[in-house]
């Protein structure tokens, strides 16, 4: 029964809507929600080695909302749990519905006769990005800044393991390390495309390259997922970093150490608490952002035909596939 119950024989990037599905998944977060009647579910996020997908957990007819969320309390994120459901295309999007296959989720699979490659999601080539992250940081001219980047990066634990989101852009292992690549790339190229604009590209790479590294800090590997800690939501990746970056301050120009720390705590842009002042804080969030949404949108639109579109669920918005 058990080789039955651990055999993976249907990846999350195969499920199409009206077939049934009985196979085991990485659970990455797991939530109550309200139905609309008042009562509640059981919003999971569930992986394997092909993506990630959305399950929707509404229990058997007889359990109370009480049991649905002490059913939530139980799950362990990370773990691999069986899936018995069926799937339905619900806004465009496929998702396995959960009913008697609640008490699946009672306790995660033993880790005996699982295959973890056939469960971690890491789409990111780790190498060619940090190719990619040194040869960025080779371009910073001002020895001070150069060995602050380094420093900073070599000292954070789990930059190049940590997801950069829970759930949108680049969340899953490697994102923030893909993430930060992407951004110092745009934001050299925007800079470099601003005709009579004379911008202080060490500064820019600096800031592209440390915005984010607080995240670092805010994840904690679990089972075969990531999770994230109290400090994302009750500190912010933001200060965290900052504080991070504060501590290597010596042998950098006070001035553009300064400038490098405006950029990490304002890269938020309009929805951050602190605004952009400067032009290379400005080119900075600017460049994070396009990494941010063209990822969610990308990853969005990868399954859908031509001629089909749906809201995307990491993007958040409507897309569309020519």
């Amino acid at each position: 029964m058990l080789a039955t119950v651990v055999e993976k024989n249907v990846f999350v990037g195969e499920i199409t809507g009206g077939v049934p599905v009985d196979a085991p998944f990485v659970v990455d977060s797991a939530e109550v929600r309200e139905k609309k009647d008042g009562g509640k579910y059981i919003h999971l996020t569930i992986s394997d080695r092909s993506g990630r997908g959305a399950c929707k957990v509404w229990g058997t007819g007889s359990q109370s909302a009480e049991e649905i969320e002490a059913f939530c309390r139980g799950i362990r994120q990370g773990e691999v749990y069986r899936i018995t459901g069926y799937a339905k295309v619900y806004n465009g999007t496929c998702e396995v519905n959960v009913n008697e296959g609640i008490f699946s989720l009672a306790e995660p699979l033993p880790l005996e006769g699982i295959e973890p490659s056939l469960f971690v999601y890491a789409p990111v080539e780790t190498a060619a990005v940090r190719q990619g992250l040194a040869r960025m940081a080779a371009m910073i001219g001002d020895p001070g800044i150069s060995s602050l980047v380094g420093r900073v990066l070599e000292e954070t634990p789990g930059f190049f393991e940590a997801p950069a989101a829970k759930r949108r852009h680049h969340a899953c292992t490697g994102g923030l390390a893909e993430h930060t690549l992407e951004t110092a790339e745009n934001a050299v190229a925007l800079a470099g495309s601003v005709r009579r604009a004379a911008m202080d590209t060490d500064v820019i790479l600096a800031g592209a390259l440390l915005h984010d590294v607080g995240k670092a800090s805010c994840f904690r590997r679990q089972g075969f997922s990531f999770v994230a800690l109290p400090e994302y939501t009750l500190v912010g990746h933001t200060a965290i970093g900052a504080a991070a970056v504060m501590r290597h301050a010596d042998g950098v120009d006070p001035a553009r150490f300064a400038h490098i720390l405006h950029i990490i705590m304002s890269h938020h842009g309009p929805h951050g608490e602190i605004q952009p002042r400067t032009p290379e804080a400005w080119t900075v969030h600017f460049a994070d952002n396009a990494s941010a949404v063209l990822r969610g949108i990308c990853d969005d639109t990868t399954d859908l035909a031509p001629g089909e579109g749906r809201h995307g669920g990491r993007f958040g918005g409507a897309v569309y596939r020519f």
